[in-house]
């Protein structure tokens, strides 16, 4: 077992606390981290900020496009060399395609496995680390009419279906509605909240102080949900 920081939602200046404890977790004073920013296309804008943000916070920042050409040894070397691996958001759909046509998915899970870097990301970048997700990536079709669908065959590192950004009524409307079709627990989470897993220790941390959690589950032809307890950051 290795070690996760699943980010719902926010921003990097909301969400600094939460990176810096993924830093934490690294045991490393002045870790390498790996952005892999497939959901976003490889923004270089959304690449800018994550470095800048990184590189004050004590960090070498490289990035793994896979949306341009690169080879497989790169894509080995990169990941062999990095302390921490964040995952940006963005399409979580489209990075998944990407993912197993490259095969990082499997390389990922091998990283974890063997516990050579902490795994952490936002939004689609929390997602992937789940059995499947709650998302929003018909939006990014420039569908008007597009909707909440599942985004499934993620990594399936924990079992669970996730929701970010619970907070938004539409999507914590749309998923209480759809866990009726798994038979799984659901984990829904509010913007500046996340999930860890340090080993086979699992528990909640948050930089908001007002933000909530919650386990969902069907039974009955009813949704229980049950609001989580946060650890002290």
């Amino acid at each position: 077992m290795g070690r996760i920081v699943a980010i719902s939602g926010g921003n990097l200046l909301t969400t600094r606390p939460l990176n810096k404890y993924a830093i934490k977790l690294s045991k490393k004073q002045n870790p390498r981290v790996l952005f892999i920013g497939t959901a976003s296309h490889d923004a270089q804008e959304y690449i800018h900020t994550f470095t800048n943000e990184y590189e004050k916070l004590g960090c070498e920042v490289k990035i793994l496009c896979l949306c341009s050409e690169c080879t497989d040894k790169e894509v080995d070397e990169l990941l062999a060399w990095a302390d921490i691996i964040y995952v940006g958001g963005g399409d979580t759909v489209f990075m998944m395609k990407v993912w197993k046509k490259r095969g990082l998915n499997e390389k990922l899970k091998k990283i974890y496995q063997k516990d050579t870097a902490v795994l952490t990301g936002i939004s689609a970048g929390a997602i992937c680390w789940f059995n499947c997700g709650h998302s929003d990536s018909g939006f990014f079709e420039k569908d008007d009419k597009w909707k909440f669908c599942w985004a499934d065959g993620m990594l399936d590192l924990i079992h669970m279906a996730f929701c970010p950004h619970y907070n938004n009524e539409q999507r914590r409307s749309s998923f209480d509605e759809m866990m009726k079709e798994k038979n799984m627990v659901g984990l829904a989470m509010e913007e500046d909240t996340a999930f860890v897993s340090d080993n086979g220790k699992q528990y909640f941390i948050k930089s908001d102080v007002n933000a909530n959690a919650f386990v969902l589950e069907y039974k009955n032809q009813m949704i229980k949900k049950t609001k989580v307890e946060f650890s002290v950051l």
